[in-house]
């Protein structure tokens, strides 16, 4: 069963919470420009697998959150398509100062 993760932290900029990933998770994340995520944003992976996007929480459209239910976090990293969840939980949240905000698994 694939899980798909949505974290969030308050307290970090888009190239701190890259940093943070990389330090604490090994997840090398690639530098892309999109304006459907609002201007640069992280990727690895394949969409199709296992993948990760870091972007900032702005819809570029309306300036509004992406993530409405979370609107007070700034930052967002989507754990996509994963079988190591909580390997992954372990890492981000104890050291890495991201908050779990919403967990599916498909």
């Amino acid at each position: 069963m694939k899980t798909y993760d949505l974290y969030g932290t308050k307290y970090l900029s888009l190239a701190l919470a890259r940093a943070q990933i990389k330090d604490l998770a090994g997840i090398l994340l690639e530098e892309r420009d999109s304006t459907y995520h609002s201007g640069v944003y992280y990727f690895q992976g394949d969409s199709g697998s296992e993948h990760f996007i870091l972007k900032n929480n702005i819809d570029p459209f309306d300036g509004e959150a992406v993530e409405q239910a979370f609107a007070d976090y700034p930052v967002l990293f989507y754990v996509n398509a994963t079988n190591r969840s909580l390997e992954l939980m372990g890492m981000l949240k104890v050291e890495g100062g991201f908050s779990l905000l919403r967990r599916e698994a498909f």
